[in-house]
């Protein structure tokens, strides 16, 4: 089938009708491919910042397995991709010219052929969103790292055993499987405390990791060292006899920050200072994680007696990892940490109400402050999966909008 051939006194006349005057340049009549393809293009629409992204060579990639929902990551930010209908026909034109190019400017008006390579009515449109973190700390869970005797020489595997080999992943085995930017990875790895261990990012155990931690303050105590001042490179030589030297100044890092660095040796001696709510928090979790519920008063005793001697515990310690009921007799605390709920908002807001009923917002904001996208404000997400209401007391509190 031969496409019949538009002549120019034909577009002259088109134009003329359109009222179309002082027309330059060249003239392009769109044709059809006889054999359109419209499955062999997807399109796509860019906001500025990613477009910018891709004309300054940065990755841009879609990220997600079979069973996942397409994201695209930038470098530092990733974007739901969702389809979306236009009522006009958008056509793909390989070799069109625009009106800001060169050769529109020209005073002569040729008459082009293109050839339209497809016809699209639906197309990709982006959201900045919030990162997948959920299959990560899946993933990590798999090998816990629970200290060098635990640990397998991965030489020594066995070919065929490829499980284990398949447990440790590479920041590029992370992601190729984990909806995440690298920028936004890497800070979701160093929030969760994980650390590379040859090549691989690994979770320590919890017990194991509760284990270096008491090593380090038993020594505090035994050298009557300050949890102000404490010198970095002594305590780890002391203990390394025990525990790796990676997995003790990782423990130092998370749970102190460095003040400052003593010349007086020569070789400039690191001092750690132990953050006090970051201490108080980990004792916590260390008298609750085997107990179930505790008698509160006398949690609150021993929680004070655990600490290092100047720390003072304070019910904002608790947020975000232990609940109360003071109305039981006696009055109660568990252990409930925001970190193992759901990254679904909708299954995250299930769990929370099926625990407790009711939640002023002191109480919920530390369980669902992660949740909030970009642009989204908190209010938001609670009004979308709540509904507030005010109790005996006159205290606003938020309930599930399902019927229980």
């Amino acid at each position: 089938m031969a496409y019949r051939t538009r002549t120019m006194d034909e577009v002259n006349k088109l134009a003329d009708a359109a009222g179309l005057v002082n027309r330059k340049g060249l003239v392009q009549v769109l044709q059809f491919s006889m054999n359109p393809s419209n499955d062999e293009y997807k399109l796509l629409e860019l906001p500025p910042n990613i477009l910018e992204s891709l004309n300054t060579g940065d990755n841009v990639t879609i990220r997600g397995d079979h069973q996942d929902e397409a994201v695209l990551c930038t470098e530092k930010a990733t974007f739901d991709l969702k389809m979306a209908d236009t009522s006009n026909s958008l056509l793909l034109v390989p070799e069109c010219i625009l009106f800001k190019d060169e050769e529109f400017q020209s005073e002569v008006s040729p008459l082009v052929f293109r050839e339209v390579s497809s016809c699209h009515t639906t197309y990709f449109e982006v959201k900045h969103s919030r990162p997948r973190l959920e299959k990560l700390k899946y993933l990590l869970s798999e090998n816990l790292y629970k200290g060098p005797e635990n640990e397998t020489n991965l030489e020594d595997i066995a070919e065929e055993n490829i499980t284990n080999r398949n447990t440790l992943y590479t920041l590029s085995d992370l992601l190729s499987k984990v909806q995440a930017s690298k920028a936004e990875l890497i800070d979701a790895l160093m929030k969760m405390e994980a650390l590379e261990i040859d090549g691989h990012w690994r979770l320590l155990d919890a017990d194991y990791k509760e284990h270096v931690v008491v090593r380090i303050l038993s020594l505090l105590e035994e050298k009557d060292w300050s949890y102000e001042a404490i010198p970095a490179k002594e305590c780890c030589d002391i203990l390394e006899e025990l525990e790796p030297r990676n997995i003790l100044e990782h423990c130092l890092n998370c749970y102190g920050e460095i003040t400052d660095m003593d010349s007086d040796t020569g070789e400039g001696t690191v001092h750690y200072r132990f953050l006090e709510d970051k201490i108080c928090r980990f004792y916590a979790e260390y008298l609750l994680r085997q107990a179930g519920r505790f008698n509160y008063h006398e949690f609150m005793e021993s929680w004070l007696q655990s600490v290092p001697e100047g720390m003072s515990t304070k019910s904002e310690h608790l947020s975000g990892i232990a609940l109360t009921d003071m109305k039981s007799i006696p009055p109660v605390i568990w252990h409930f940490p925001a970190s193992e709920l759901s990254d679904d908002p909708a299954l995250r807001f299930m769990k929370l109400f099926k625990v407790q009923p009711k939640w002023t917002l002191e109480e919920i904001e530390p369980y669902i402050r992660n949740l909030v996208a970009p642009g989204q404000s908190l209010n938001a997400l609670l009004m979308k999966f709540a509904r507030s209401s005010k109790d005996a007391t006159g205290v606003k509190v938020y309930n599930s909008k399902k019927p229980t």
